[in-house]
């Protein structure tokens, strides 16, 4: 897995961690599978998928970047596009001169598991999956059909991708297309709707990865074995264990007596696990390139989810939120629900949750964006504790304690213009985040507290995974605090895929929080298309954006935290890449473990 340029939008969800402290000496490269298998913990819910059409989470992500070829791969030594990537098909590629086409050149040696050798027409029936309206595709590839005009097959080895407009991030958009085996989902399939709900999607019969899959027991463990006849390079462990853990607890107590070969250690830990690679006891990594804490505020009724736009583009009546507000049926956003997201922003004090939650290694963020990102908007400055300012907006919003009960009470707030009957309902909301980690539960913990102080009743849950993204992507919650990572290499209009009017679609699109800003999505437009793509010029326009999603606030950025990855010293091939997507596992196909 020497490149996981599988790396989405939607995947929504899975940490690459990283930057160590010294990589361990070469070696002999050993036989293929002649290493113990490696075990990796997976402490949220089974995976959903082994279909890459269908994938939506990064469980399923997971697995399917170890057994499935990627269209093309990321060069471990400058984390962009590159041209013979291992694990991927691309060998090179040409643009035309208006550049809207893209003619993509394949390599003729990789194999499916069946023998069959994998061509263009792979890739043509992921697209045309992509185009077909009965298959449940996840938002990111509902997005490409935006982009891109058409994928043609004009022999085995040639892909050629028009787009409908010229894009400045037309080669990530590229990256995004799925490898699958066509002649196999061909028989198997005979309608591409029947993958939907087969029971294929967790048995696949047909791969092509440095892994081939062995068997999936739900509720223990995903088990890949060694590809022994992979054409890019010697598969040394015999096998690869996506093992199930209760929680980060039970996942710690397991890497300590060995029965897992690495992790990412949970926030908590990592002051005591740091002292212990310290000390020699096992190899770490350091990385602050983490995926981004946010939290998602629905702006549309949570009670009857529906699409910001009809089948002609027209704006539809989406209701409001009662608390987080939303927009009228002309489209206009109602000032109050403004002024309650502002207000739990001041009403956050990341020093306490940095030290709750964090031990000390978190980095407060203003949007998505790191610092040293290159559209990172310059002067954009995080939103200060400041629960006096908190106070005020709730007061200005509408929203009152006045029984004295410490919780404020709708007085005058907006949706009194919807439902009358809303006097006197008190500032009370669902926070969802996912069970098993520890850090987002005790995050969840702290802003209940947070915001209580302010007179807002916040009923916190952690619930399962699988749950938690169906309530995301159905748009049927208040408020869910969970990981998103914008992709790798960074794509600054990654955040196009959440924030834009066409991707507001329950049940399969990513802006789920029903947020619209005409002037946001022509910013986005113009970076993304600007003639000559200069990046200064594009720089200005993402940050403007940036910013006015910072002042709206339909996601409250948390921030990231400094993290680290662990592995036992038996492991030989230890070597972090902090290049690489994949910081550590980058040569995990290479790691050998005394059997």
């Amino acid at each position: 897995m020497k490149h996981l340029s599988r790396i989405m939008v939607a995947g929504m969800l899975m940490l690459l961690i990283a930057a160590l402290v010294v990589p361990v000496a070469a070696q002999d490269e050993p036989a293929a599978a002649s290493g113990a298998p490696l075990i990796l913990p997976n402490f949220g819910a089974d995976p959903a998928t082994f279909n890459p059409i269908l994938s939506n989470d990064g469980t399923s992500s997971a697995i399917i970047s170890r057994i499935f070829p990627s269209f093309i791969g990321l060069d471990d030594d400058t984390g962009f596009w590159a041209p013979g990537a291992d694990q991927a098909l691309v060998t090179d590629w040409t643009v035309s001169d208006d550049n809207l086409v893209y003619t993509f050149t394949l390599r003729d040696d990789m194999v499916w598991s069946d023998g069959t050798p994998v061509t263009s027409a792979d890739v043509q029936y992921f697209w045309d999956a992509v185009q077909d309206p009965t298959v449940n595709l996840s938002g990111s590839f509902v997005d490409l059909r935006d982009k891109i005009a058409s994928v043609e097959s004009p022999d085995a080895h040639t892909v050629v991708v028009t787009f409908n407009n010229p894009d400045c991030n037309a080669i990530d958009s590229a990256g995004i297309l799925q490898v699958v085996p066509a002649h196999y989902y061909s028989q198997i399939f005979p309608e591409r709707s029947d993958m939907n709900d087969s029971e294929e999607n967790l048995n696949p019969q047909v791969t092509a990865g440095p892994w081939n899959f062995l068997n999936f027991r739900p509720g223990e463990q995903v088990t890949l074995a060694a590809n022994t006849e992979w054409v890019d390079d010697v598969v040394v462990p015999q096998g690869w264990i996506y093992k199930n853990v209760a929680d980060q607890t039970v996942q710690v107590e397991q890497f300590l007596v060995g029965q897992l070969t690495y992790m990412g250690v949970p926030t908590a830990r990592v002051p005591e696990l740091g002292e212990r690679v310290a000390n020699g006891e096992f190899y770490g990594h350091y990385s602050t390139r983490a995926n981004t804490r946010f939290l998602s505020f629905n702006m549309a009724d949570p009670n009857n989810p529906q699409p910001a736009v009809d089948e002609e583009g027209n704006h539809l009546d989406q209701g409001q939120h009662p608390i987080f507000g939303g927009y009228t049926a002309d489209g206009v956003a109602t000032p109050g629900g403004l002024k309650v997201r502002q207000a739990l922003n001041y009403g956050m004090n990341f020093e306490e949750i940095n030290e709750g939650v964090f031990a000390g290694l978190g980095i407060q963020m203003p949007t998505h964006s790191r610092p040293d990102d290159w559209a990172f908007p310059t002067g954009l400055e995080n939103y200060p504790y400041d629960p006096d300012m908190a106070n005020q907006l709730l007061d200005e919003a509408g929203w009152v304690d006045e029984d004295g009960d410490g919780v404020r009470e709708c007085v005058s707030c907006d949706y009194l213009s919807v439902d009358p009957a809303f006097a006197g309902s008190p500032l009370e909301f669902e926070l969802l985040t996912n069970a098993g980690n520890t850090s987002q539960e005790a995050l969840g913990v702290l802003l209940q507290d947070q915001w209580g102080r302010i007179g807002a009743k916040v009923n916190f849950s952690a619930i399962d995974f699988n749950v938690l993204v169906d309530d995301l992507v159905g748009q049927t919650y208040d408020a869910i605090m969970i990981f998103w990572g914008f992709g790798f290499p960074f794509d600054p209009d990654g955040i196009s895929a959440v924030f834009a009017t066409s991707a507001d679609i329950p049940g399969s699109g990513f802006n789920t929080g029903s947020y619209y800003n005409a002037r946001v999505e022509e910013l986005l437009d113009t970076a993304r298309t600007l003639p000559g793509c200069d990046l200064e010029e594009r720089k200005a326009l993402y940050g403007e954006a940036y910013t006015i999603l910072h002042d709206e606030s339909p996601w409250m950025w948390i921030g990231i935290a400094q993290t680290l990855a662990v592995g036992q010293l038996s492991i030989e091939g230890w070597d972090p890449h902090p290049q690489a997507a994949a910081e550590v596992l980058w040569n995990e196909e290479s790691w050998f473990v005394a059997p």
